[in-house]
C-alpha cells in the first residue's frame, strides 16, 4: 500500500508541472502571439522572457521524468529549484503590493514536498527507476 501511496503523491506532485504546461503550450501553439503572451508573463512577475524555453523545457521533462519515475531524484530536486525560485518571485512581487503572497507560500509548499521526494525517490514506488533497480 506504501508504495502505491508514494505513486500517488509524486504524480500529484508531478502534475502541477506537467499539466500547467501542456495548456501554457496549447495556449502558445493555439493563440496568434501565444510565445509572446506567455514571455510578457513571465516579465510581469520579473523575469526575462528568455526564460520561457527554460521554463518550458524543466516544466515538461521535469513534471514527466516525476510522472513516470525516471530519474526520479533529479528530476525531484530540479523541480525543487525551480518552484523555489518561483517562491522566490512571487514573494517579491508580494513586497510590491501584488495580491500573491499566497502564491508564494504555496511553491514553498511544493518545494518541501519534492525535496521529500528527492531525498526518498525508493518510497515512491511504481517507477522506471524501480523496475530498473530489481
Amino acid at each position: 500500500m506504501t508504495k502505491h501511496i508514494g505513486l500517488i503523491s509524486r504524480v500529484f506532485l508531478a502534475q502541477i508541472f506537467f499539466v500547467s504546461i501542456l495548456f501554457i503550450l496549447n495556449n502558445i501553439i493555439s493563440t496568434p502571439g501565444g510565445y509572446g503572451m506567455y514571455q510578457d508573463m513571465l516579465g510581469s512577475r520579473g523575469l526575462p522572457g528568455i526564460m520561457a524555453p527554460l521554463s518550458i523545457l524543466v516544466q515538461f521533462l521535469g513534471g514527466l521524468a516525476l510522472i513516470l519515475g525516471y530519474k526520479t531524484k533529479i528530476a525531484a530536486y530540479v523541480l525543487a529549484a525551480y518552484s523555489f525560485i518561483w517562491a522566490i518571485v512571487y514573494f517579491f512581487n508580494a513586497m510590491q503590493g501584488q495580491p500573491v503572497l499566497i502564491m508564494s507560500l504555496l511553491y514553498v509548499a511544493i518545494t518541501g514536498g519534492l525535496m521529500l521526494v528527492g531525498s526518498n525517490p525508493q518510497i515512491t514506488g511504481c517507477g522506471i527507476d524501480n523496475k530498473k533497480s530489481k
